[in-house]
């Protein structure tokens, strides 16, 4: 379920962009979820983080998209946000707010269904399944894309991570088959790595957030196709 804001004072272009959202999340059997508000006072208001995009048009009355925009990343750093306006010109400003893109008015549904996929692939690669680690003395919850890559010693489990080194108790088979939509990938029989994290490989070496690991022979050539796949999704 994706829950979705549009901050819209024109009626005529509040049903257009609606008319596209049912179409495009109801050809790709996408639940969805969609709040209009007629200006962004009403909208900051009211707003919780539970939004997945947000739909600012630029131009509206009290206060504009852009102002808009900053009070919501105040309030909010990942909400993905696409302005709508008929303000090109303006929408160049998308930077300043971490705007994902920008739709020119009329919106035309070809225009709309490129930039929201782009928008839906982005918050795929943004969500993360949360993993639950059982230490010593607690149990630690933690996402998966806050894990630079985990290592085995017999049975016990160095995760490392964006919160430091958690250690534990189990097996990286397990984990590999939970982590496999994560991409997550195993470069030899020691090493689960997160191949975002990934900044250099060179020979049978990889570089992930500062240290180098080795790469099996016997798994090198699986582990670069779907290193290789990987980098051609993120581009």
């Amino acid at each position: 379920m994706y829950k979705l804001a549009m901050v819209e004072d024109d009626d005529s272009e509040a049903a257009t962009l609606t008319g596209h959202i049912e179409k495009y999340f109801g050809e790709h059997g996408i639940k969805y979820e969609l709040v209009r508000f007629n200006n962004a006072v009403e909208f900051l208001k009211s707003y919780r983080k539970n939004y997945d995009i947000v739909f600012m048009d630029i131009i509206l009355p009290n206060i504009n998209g852009i102002s808009a925009a900053k009070k919501l990343r105040a309030l909010d750093e990942e909400v993905t946000l696409i302005f709508v306006t008929n303000m090109a010109n303006l929408a160049g400003r998308g930077y300043e707010v971490s705007a994902l893109d920008f739709i020119i008015k009329p919106v035309k549904y070809d225009s709309f269904a490129m930039r929201i996929e782009r928008a839906i692939n982005a918050i795929k690669r943004r969500k993360s399944v949360e993993i639950s680690i059982q230490t010593d003395r607690s149990i630690r919850v933690i996402s998966a894309s806050k894990i630079y890559y985990i290592e085995v010693s017999r049975h016990t489990l160095l995760y490392h991570t964006e919160e430091g080194e958690i250690v534990s108790r189990g097996t990286l088979d397990a984990l590999e088959k939970k982590l496999a939509d994560e991409n997550f990938v195993r470069c030899n029989i020691c090493y689960l790595v997160n191949l975002k994290y990934i900044t250099e490989v060179e020979g049978e070496n990889l570089v992930i957030a500062g240290d180098t690991l080795k790469i099996s022979r016997a798994r090198k050539k699986h582990f670069m196709q779907i290193l290789t796949n990987y980098l051609g999704k993120s581009e």
